[in-house]
């Protein structure tokens, strides 16, 4: 009987997760970590949907989860630059301006990210700025993993019993 109802609470578990409503981008989800004289961290979607752009020029996108030297800021919008406009990256209110690399492709109203290590140059201090986006791994496959080495737990569990 027990065994019934684990299994049902994670059969309840999976039919949750499974209807829960979709994100507006698309792709996989990718980390980005900065590190130099300012460390920061987000995810965002390898396709983001832009919150505004401008064609050859800029594409804004909100960052709710973003941190900038240990500081958190649910409101901020990352601006990401195309070669055009000296490429590059800032933020509303936490990131400095940092010129280099475009970071994307595709143009501004539909980029796409590219996994990799990407070198900036800080304004006005010239210094070296370092941009790595790596693919994150999804929730859902975070779950899987977990549910599977839940099983075999329960597996073990039932053979020492025996």
């Amino acid at each position: 009987m027990k065994n019934i109802l684990k299994g049902g609470a994670l059969l309840v578990a999976f039919v949750f997760l499974a209807v829960l409503p979709a994100h507006a981008d698309s792709g996989d989800t990718y980390q980005f970590d900065m590190s130099g004289p300012v460390t920061a961290s987000w995810t965002m979607s390898e396709n983001p949907t832009p919150y505004y752009y401008e064609e050859g020029t800029v594409f804004l996108v909100e960052a709710p989860d973003l941190v900038v030297d240990g500081v958190a800021d649910g409101s901020d919008i990352l601006c990401f630059f195309s070669l055009g406009d000296l490429g590059g990256l800032n933020s509303v209110n936490l990131l400095p301006d940092f010129f280099g690399q475009q970071v994307y492709s595709g143009d501004e109203s539909a980029p796409t990210f590219t996994t990799g290590t990407y070198y900036f140059t800080m304004s006005g201090t010239n210094a070296i700025e370092t941009l790595t986006i790596a693919q994150a791994p999804e929730p859902g496959t975070i779950l899987l993993l977990c549910s599977g080495l839940a099983a075999i737990g329960l597996k073990r569990k039932r053979q020492a019993a025996n």
